[in-house]
């Protein structure tokens, strides 16, 4: 008997530990999309802006004399907008189409590099490839909506 009521107050005693732990444990944050894979396009983004776009618009998308400030939030494009631009260009203003050479997704990641300077959440230069300070990058939350 006694036997028997010391199994049931070690299994009581290991159950209340168990749920002590989880309600003290740290819950993750949920985001509609895992930032990794957001920081992923927006560091592709940057990869392609330097390939295509920087000659014209300057290295951080502060614009030069060829083209304009893509980083004014009073000109901010939606993904559709810049899309259409990139892809069949803007001949009066000398900007030549560019669906020969990008892809739509390619074209959506350049765009979410500009909105991340835009709103000022992607420092100028260089982003880390990983991650600000070769850390995990948070964007704010419901970043970006689209």
């Amino acid at each position: 008997m006694s036997g028997r009521a010391l199994t049931w107050s070690s299994i009581a005693l290991f159950l209340s530990t168990l749920a002590a732990a989880i309600v003290t444990a740290p819950q993750p944050v949920l985001h509609a999309q895992p930032s990794t894979e957001v920081y992923k396009d927006v560091y592709d983004g940057w990869k392609w802006w330097h390939v295509y776009c920087y000659r014209c618009h300057g290295v951080d998308a502060v614009g030069t004399t060829n083209a304009p400030n893509l980083t004014d939030p009073n000109a901010k494009l939606k993904p559709a907008q810049f899309l259409k631009i990139v892809r069949e260009g803007r001949a009066d203003k000398g900007m030549q189409a560019w669906d020969k050479l990008l892809e739509d997704k390619q074209i959506s990641q350049i765009h979410l590099y500009v909105r991340a300077r835009t709103d000022k959440i992607l420092p100028a230069g260089r982003p880390d490839e990983v991650g600000p300070n070769k850390g995990p990058w948070v964007p704010p939350a419901g970043w970006p909506k689209r």
